[in-house]
């Protein structure tokens, strides 16, 4: 059995974070830990995950990260080098697992030890264009992300082996990320998991790359010339 590690972003998220963490909390497979960094919220933000850990008796599975950081990516890599488990997965404080069995189809696609990454669907909550059921598009990764970054679950050494997420992107860290294996592994499709079936997250539009869409596309353009990608 593979430890999960569960890294949740926070700044003033008290509106949701509830929701996020009993997420997490209710899962069927418990050998995960789940680190909050939190840049240093004004609200109540960690004062209700830790009453959250407590009411379930599961302080021990919460580490708390309160500083400031320079963006995303820095967040997700705090939590990243924090984290103790094998397996890491990101879940952002206005998403939540879509079910309680979630972990456990995770910790079940890893019991393949030449797997590198697990991925699934999402539900997409869009409450101005439709909510909808979003399979990963697996295209090639100069039309679109291949994958639902939400849905990604890494095996922690491939962050060790090929780099952390690049905090020169402050909106398409994780589109970079992917060209990077795209470059350095031109195989490493192979070695991921799709879990068919149920989604794995519940994601609502918004964010901070939705909210910044020009800028995101104009760091995915740059992340497509830094690898070669862009014709």
């Amino acid at each position: 059995m593979k430890k999960i590690s569960i890294i949740t972003p926070t700044n003033n998220s008290q509106k949701t974070i509830s929701q996020t963490i009993e997420s997490v909390i209710k899962q069927s497979y418990q050998l995960f830990e789940h680190i909050i960094v939190d840049n240093c919220s004004t609200d109540n933000t960690i004062v209700m995950a830790e009453k959250l850990y407590a009411n379930y008796n599961k302080e021990e599975k919460l580490k708390i990260i309160s500083e400031p950081d320079a963006g995303i990516a820095d967040a997700f890599n705090k939590g990243i080098k924090t984290s103790d488990g094998e397996i890491v997965g990101i879940l952002n404080a206005d998403d939540y697992y879509y079910d309680n069995s979630v972990l456990q189809k995770v910790a079940n696609s890893f019991m393949d030890n030449t797997i590198w990454f697990s991925h699934g669907n999402i539900f997409f909550e869009d409450e101005v264009y439709g909510s909808n059921i979003r399979p990963p598009l697996l295209c090639p990764i100069t039309k679109a992300l291949p994958f639902n970054h939400p849905t990604m679950f890494f095996m922690r050494k491939i962050y060790e082996n090929y780099g952390f997420y690049d905090q020169l992107y402050k909106y398409a860290m994780d589109f970079e990320f992917i060209c990077r294996l795209e470059k350095k592994v031109p195989n490493y499709r192979e070695k991921g998991k799709y879990i068919d079936g149920e989604p794995l997250v519940y994601m609502r539009a918004g964010g901070a790359s939705w909210e910044n869409e020009i800028n995101s596309l104009v760091e995915v353009k740059r992340a497509l010339i830094k690898y070669d990608f862009w014709d």
